[in-house]
């Protein structure tokens, strides 16, 4: 059944509750364990259904300035949804905030489901329920790869954010989304982890690393594997719940990736499944990789899936009518993912708005240079920014993408935009290692010395996957190694961190010992972040080595009171 979608997303700013349109629904109200409650419109309401759900978040910022940022990052979630609109992505009706003396608090209201896919994960549905279970694995991969189209990365995938209703799934809380479609920043610092959900996170990001694309992936393949066991194999669900499970109780896949590809090598090995769960394990093996360059994308899980043969029942795509809303901006997009040239020439000919958000960022960030070439002939404003504030140079950049960085440049192209994280084409070419578009982005008077949101530099985004090419030509022109991020670390401390020789070397070539130790606002030095680093490739040993050698004090202690060697066999790094 095709689904009627929000277009306009309505936000609204009320000061007295008796205002609301919406009201409690009996004395249950609460869904779930988290900020969602049943409400129900009130009889002089617009609105068209009865039955809604409302997720509730307190702003307690009581600074003026600080309550009105905080207003602004939350009204992202809803900004998010409104872009997202898709039929397997739960439907937003409106947002508010509600603005008391004491307490602002925002709120959104949607359709409300019947469940989510934990309680079919766990035991709580019946055979026949569970039938559902092998065609949801399409409905998933596609809306993942639509939001992917779009920029979106969820950042947060795990059954209790996939709803059900009416007997299909619903993708929820994009509470920690972010939007981009240039490649994710690798931001690998050593045991500093960020906000997640620790279960079904990917290794990178268990290990404080940004939550890409590929993450994504990986907690959908995750999300995958427990669906199978539970459709196929539900005997099995309690031994990869020991296997997920740390003595302290904290259950993680990241942690334990190697004993659940033992446990999927098991399964094959002992049930001697059938072939389209054998197909279903490739899948999982390839998004449970623990190196994210090696997990596919969303749009090849989705051609995967489009390729699906009869003798794969009862694996089948998503064929679930009207999930994609039929717009022209959707369609031009469409096109412009699939390099069809003539065709954008067709619907730009005719009206088409060239200015469509996301559309010449997907042929930048795709490399169809044709495609890009032809927006610019139709006068596309060639700084356009998408939601997150990326421009096609971003997207150009971060792929490495040559001969478009360099046409958009000729079109006008600002070379020092900033996307929504503060960052440049220059930071999104350094962190990929592109010395060619570096090098070029300098000729046209990239600011090397821009900082982002976190206070990095193309330095520190170079230093940090080890690039050294990069580093060098960036040197040359002048960049400072000494610059401090928000978290006082230096490019030192990130290349330490990755373990790489080369750069750790020529950095050390233009820094002088106050900065070799440097302690950041944890108290560590680029010592502690080389006894630290986690990279599988990483020279730890060399890298401490040429530290100590260049004169790093070995007794400096960090607020924890441990010296750098305190921590290398808890690490085993090498």
């Amino acid at each position: 059944m095709a689904r009627n979608f929000t277009y306009h997303h309505e936000h609204h700013v009320y000061t007295r509750d008796e205002d609301l349109p919406f009201g409690p629904d009996g004395n249950e109200q609460r869904i779930g364990i988290g900020n969602v409650d049943k409400v129900v419109k009130k009889p002089w309401s617009s609105f068209g259904s009865l039955q809604y759900a409302r997720k509730s978040i307190p702003i307690d910022e009581h600074d003026r300035q600080a309550r009105e940022l905080a207003k602004r990052r939350i009204l992202q979630e809803a900004e998010i949804l409104h872009h997202a609109r898709h039929g397997h992505v739960v439907n937003m009706i409106m947002s508010y905030f509600l603005e008391g003396d004491q307490e602002t608090r925002f709120a959104m209201i949607m359709e409300r489901a019947e469940g989510n896919l934990g309680g079919y994960l766990n035991g709580q549905m019946t055979r026949k329920n569970l039938c559902h279970l092998s065609r949801w694995f399409g409905c998933l991969i596609g809306v993942v790869a639509y939001i992917h189209t779009l920029g979106i990365r969820h950042r947060d995938i795990k059954p209790t954010n996939i709803l059900i209703q009416n007997k299909q799934i619903r993708l929820a809380d994009f509470g920690i989304s972010k939007m981009g479609l240039g490649k994710t920043m690798p931001t690998t610092i050593p045991a500093f982890a960020r906000a997640r959900t620790a279960g079904y996170c990917a290794p990178e990001v268990e290990e404080g690393s940004t939550r890409g694309r590929s993450a994504d992936i990986f907690s959908l393949g995750a999300v995958f594997l427990e669906m199978l066991i539970a459709h196929s194999y539900p005997t099995k669900l309690s031994d990869l719940e020991k296997i997920l499970r740390s003595p302290g109780g904290q259950r993680s896949y990241a942690r334990y990736i190697d004993l659940v590809h033992q446990f999927m090598d098991g399964l094959e090995q002992e049930m001697k499944p059938d072939r389209w769960i054998l197909k279903l394990l490739s899948h999982c093996r390839k998004m449970l990789h623990v190196e994210r360059d090696q997990r596919p994308l969303a749009d090849e899980l989705g051609s995967a899936w489009s390729s699906l043969q009869s003798s794969d029942k009862p694996l089948t795509p998503c064929t679930c009518p009207g999930v994609v809303p039929a717009t022209n901006s959707n369609k031009l997009i469409e096109l412009c993912k699939k390099n069809s040239l003539e065709e954008v020439e067709v619907f730009l000919a005719k009206g088409a708005d060239p200015n469509t958000v996301g559309a010449i960022h997907q042929a930048s960030a795709r490399g169809f240079v044709r495609v890009v070439k032809c927006f610019l002939d139709h006068n596309v404003n060639v700084n356009l920014q998408d939601y997150s504030s990326q421009t096609p140079l971003h997207c150009a950049a971060g792929y490495g993408h040559q001969g478009i960085v360099e046409l958009l440049i000729q079109k006008g192209a600002d070379v020092n935009l900033k996307d929504e994280e503060g960052q440049t084409a220059l930071h999104y070419a350094a962190a990929q290692g592109c010395q060619i578009i570096v090098t070029l982005l300098l000729s046209k008077n990239a600011d090397m010395q821009a900082t982002d949101g976190e206070g990095r530099t193309a330095l520190h985004f170079a230093a940090r996957r080890g690039h050294d090419e990069v580093i060098r030509v960036l040197l040359d022109k002048g960049a400072d190694a000494t610059v401090k991020n928000e978290q006082g670390q230096t490019a030192l401390h990130f290349a330490a961190g990755y373990g790489s020789v080369e750069v750790v070397r020529g950095l050390l070539t233009v820094v002088g010992n106050g900065t070799i130790d440097v302690q950041d606002k944890e108290g560590q030095t680029v010592l502690h972040f080389a006894a630290r680093g986690k990279n599988v490739g990483g020279r730890y040993r060399e890298v401490r080595e040429v530290l100590k050698q260049a004169g790093a004090n070995t007794t400096l202690k960090d607020r924890d009171k441990r010296t750098a060697s305190s921590y290398i066999d808890e690490n085993n790094v090498i």
